[in-house]
């Protein structure tokens, strides 16, 4: 018998798959919680590679409340809001699978080892499978969002893009990279 959490991880695997939409995730407040969570969490694991904990902690806390913001007005837009649940679950679960897919390739690339990345070596094969991850995180998110909000995938894709766009644009804004 599969465990409540492997059925969801499936659940959220089908969604990165394409196979699936967030119509298929439960409409549960205390899913949605869990998953904002640990998508917080391991965003600031991602972030901690490359900036202090502090700032690691406020771009985790960002993205979460700017996903948050950005779904539940595009779905007031749509006169959707009774999927907010699982739209934002849904881009939640996916982002922690993706993000936990991230983590070994930013080692393998040399983020966070700062003896590679201050000679300048940087994984080509590395950088090229980060470059693909993040191609397939935008389908995942356009996917999730043509099935939330009723839309071709092209405009899924545009508006992932949009909301990538944003994160970044808030959070350069915010907290300017550290050059050294």
């Amino acid at each position: 018998m599969l465990s409540a959490s492997r059925v969801l991880f499936l659940a959220f695997f089908e969604i990165c798959r394409l196979n699936k939409g967030p119509q298929d995730i439960p409409a549960s407040k205390n899913l949605l919680t869990i998953c904002l969570v640990v998508y917080g969490l391991l965003s600031v694991q991602l972030t901690v590679f490359s900036q202090p904990i502090e700032k690691a902690i406020f771009a985790g806390i960002l993205e979460v409340a700017l996903i948050i913001i950005f779904s539940l007005a595009l779905l007031q837009i749509r006169g959707k809001t009774e999927r907010w649940v699982q739209m934002v679950t849904a881009l939640a679960g996916t982002g922690i699978i993706i993000s936990i897919l991230a983590i070994p390739l930013y080692f393998f690339i040399g983020i966070g080892n700062g003896d590679t990345m201050a000679s300048g070596e940087v994984n080509v094969l590395g950088l090229l499978s980060l470059t693909v991850l993040a191609c397939w995180n935008i389908c995942i998110m356009g996917h999730i969002l043509r099935h939330a909000i009723g839309l071709n995938m092209f405009s899924g894709i545009i508006l992932a893009i949009f909301y990538l766009w944003l994160v970044f644009s808030f959070t350069s804004a915010i907290m300017p990279m550290e050059v050294s």
